[in-house]
């Protein structure tokens, strides 16, 4: 399961004027009695359904500003219950947010995953962290933060001739560092890309079978029909990189340099230092996490996607600043133990409602200050998560 899997759809059925109707899928009931004042409260309109595939078919009567689910009216045989509603062929793209206990079993969560779910909050739900959701959903707060240094922002690579979600691919590993793809299949496709985003490139990034003056020129060509001549241009080859003229192209090669290394020397040309996530080791990693800044009293939940021993990958709509150093809670709901410890946040995407490129909702949290007893339960983690 693949981090690049968790961008949203690409679809276009985004309304001008945000809807005041939140979908609430609660077969218990018990949800409902709870958040239906809250969300009153704030100017929503509940719509209450028992089941999947009740929300279905009221996702064929409108488009909800959110779907959110009670984890006990998922599926318990693993199958992903979310895809009922990401499938939708209308509104699809609606964030799904799912209401998640300590104990839920971790296998449930890890079903919203598989279907596309955007984030999760651990019950009871704080009203803080409700009104944080509806806000950026509603376009109240900036789709765009304000990033407090030039070497946070994000970094935006045109990714020729790989598909998105390649297993084993760089452009899941970028994605995994922050960074924002666009991916084409060919010189055209990309020419075509880069007019649609209409922002800057930070790095053109191209496979190539072998290293020939032939590849070269066909790369040449594409750098100046997408008119990225002065753009930093990055070949990795799956064989060899052999002498010859570069024209000022970098060539790696995929053969001779690890994993860690080649994605270190295209973080390199991106002027991006992220060694320390370890991103090439980490591992699905599905859990409940609380959050909350230093210094701050108000915590705020989300769910985890990957690991590493370096980093905690989460998804969430509302994530922390860039910078931003926090204290963490990770919920072991297998164990039921609670692992804790403190992280600062190295990237950071929150939602917005119009995206053309593809990267993952959330942030990256590098581990800092973490005990050796508690890198070594990291480390068993991810073992025990590898040979599963």
């Amino acid at each position: 399961m693949p981090f690049a899997t968790h961008a949203l759809s690409q679809q276009s059925g985004v309304s001008a004027e945000p809807s005041r109707k939140v979908l609430l899928v609660d077969q218990a009931k018990e949800l409902r009695l709870y958040l239906t004042p809250l969300l009153r409260a704030v100017g929503c309109e509940v719509v209450s359904v028992d089941n999947m595939l009740a929300a279905r078919v009221e996702l064929g009567r409108c488009r909800p500003l959110m779907v959110v689910v009670d984890w006990r009216v998922l599926p318990a045989d693993g199958s992903p219950g979310c895809v009922a509603l990401r499938s939708h062929a209308q509104h699809g793209d609606v964030p799904i947010l799912v209401v998640v206990g300590e104990h839920t079993p971790s296998e449930l969560l890890e079903t919203c995953v598989r279907g596309g779910a955007e984030d999760c909050l651990l019950g009871p739900v704080r009203i803080t962290e409700l009104q944080a959701r509806l806000d950026v959903l509603r376009e109240r707060t900036p789709g765009s933060p304000v990033w407090p240094v030039e070497r946070r922002t994000p970094r935006t690579v045109l990714l020729v001739g790989e598909a998105p979600n390649t297993p084993g691919g760089l452009g899941a590993d970028l994605e995994a560092c922050g960074h924002h793809l666009l991916y084409a299949s060919s010189t055209e496709q990309a020419v075509a890309r880069v007019a649609e985003y209409g922002e800057p490139i930070h790095l053109l990034l191209t496979r190539a079978r072998v290293t020939s003056a032939e590849e070269m020129m066909r790369v040449e060509r594409l750098r100046t029909e997408a008119r990225l001549t002065r753009v930093p241009t990055v070949v990795v080859a799956d064989g060899d990189v052999t002498e010859v003229p570069m024209l000022g192209q970098v060539w790696l090669s995929a053969r001779t340099l690890a994993p860690r290394h080649l994605l270190s020397r295209i973080n390199g040309q991106l002027q991006r230092n992220l060694a320390a996530l370890l991103v090439d080791e980490r591992v699905p990693f599905v859990c409940p996490v609380e959050y909350r800044e230093v210094g701050s009293y108000a915590w705020s939940s989300c769910y985890s996607s990957e690991l590493s021993p370096g980093a905690l990958f989460v998804r969430t709509l509302v994530p922390a600043r860039p910078g931003a150093a926090l204290e963490l809670r990770i919920h072991l709901s297998t164990i039921r133990e609670v692992l804790e410890g403190p992280g600062i946040v190295t990237w950071s995407n929150p939602y917005t409602a119009r995206r053309t490129a593809s990267y993952p909702l959330g942030m990256g949290i590098q581990f800092l200050g973490m005990s050796p007893r508690r890198l070594m339960h990291l480390r068993e983690l991810i073992r025990g998560t590898r040979l599963m």
